[in-house]
């Protein structure tokens, strides 16, 4: 039987939810189910609430943080896209084992070799901009005026860091849809679906070594200078249309990558 991740007489587990949600809240503009989100991911990463357990119930974690259970609610689900909790309807919500990933985490899988856990991220820093310029993406989306590029930097508890850079054609997403603080530890594909109310269906995947490109360790910030591997998958979606191109800086010697 899971063990439940109550709070402990002090409140403890849920307590420290409650701080990492209001220092998200005070770090800038960020909504409370964004917040929230952050936290949890937060929560279960650092095994405040341990692989395998359940959380409290949606209505209590309302009550303690303070937030409507409609913001609990959304939260839960955006961190269930990451593969993070099972949500069962009369079972409650549980923190996944530590070694699987949910049915909506498809596109790729990344283990730490050492362990033969699923990589989880702590922090991540954003960018998102704006390129007219052509490149690896060119092929896949072909030449569009304008592309959004959102870049990130992941960096689990292990120290492992990992860039990631994904580019859409910018006439598929309207003006101002994209905020960095929403799309912080989310599931990025699951969010631009929702947001765009399209389905990625397929990609496909090219891997290759990478430490002959020292501007993407530089555009990362990446504190490595061997073994590192570039993944790089093109996303269709249910119409055949080009999704994104997206890809992938990881260390080869510490990362295991599943398609």
């Amino acid at each position: 039987m899971p063990r439940i991740a109550r709070p402990d007489k002090d409140g403890r587990p849920v307590m420290q939810l409650r701080r990492m949600m209001e220092r998200e809240l005070s770090a800038g503009d960020c909504s409370k189910r964004d917040a929230l989100r952050a936290a949890l991911v937060w929560a279960i990463n650092s095994k405040t609430f341990p692989p395998a357990s359940r959380l409290p119930p949606e209505t209590t974690l309302a009550q303690e943080l303070g937030v409507s259970l409609g913001t609990v609610q959304s939260s839960l689900r955006q961190v269930q896209d990451l593969g993070l909790i099972e949500r069962r309807r009369g079972d409650g919500t549980r923190v996944s084992p530590g070694n699987s990933f949910g049915a909506s985490v498809w596109h790729f899988r990344l283990f730490v070799i050492a362990t033969g856990e699923p990589f989880r991220f702590q922090t991540q820093d954003i960018e998102i901009e704006h390129t007219t310029e052509s490149g690896p993406w060119t092929r896949h989306l072909g030449v569009c005026e304008n592309h959004l590029v959102i870049r990130r930097r992941l960096e689990g508890a292990d120290g492992i860091v990992i860039g990631a850079e994904m580019v859409l054609d910018a006439g598929l997403v309207p003006p101002g849809s994209v905020l960095a603080n929403e799309v912080r530890v989310a599931n990025l594909r699951t969010l631009l679906e929702q947001k765009l109310r399209v389905r990625a269906t397929r990609a496909t995947h090219r891997i290759s070594a990478a430490t002959s490109e020292p501007h993407l360790m530089a555009r990362f910030a990446l504190p490595y200078t061997e073994a590192l591997v570039k993944v790089e998958a093109s996303t269709m979606l249910s119409d055949d249309r080009p999704f994104y191109f997206q890809t992938l800086i990881l260390p080869g010697d510490r990362i295991a990558v599943e398609l």
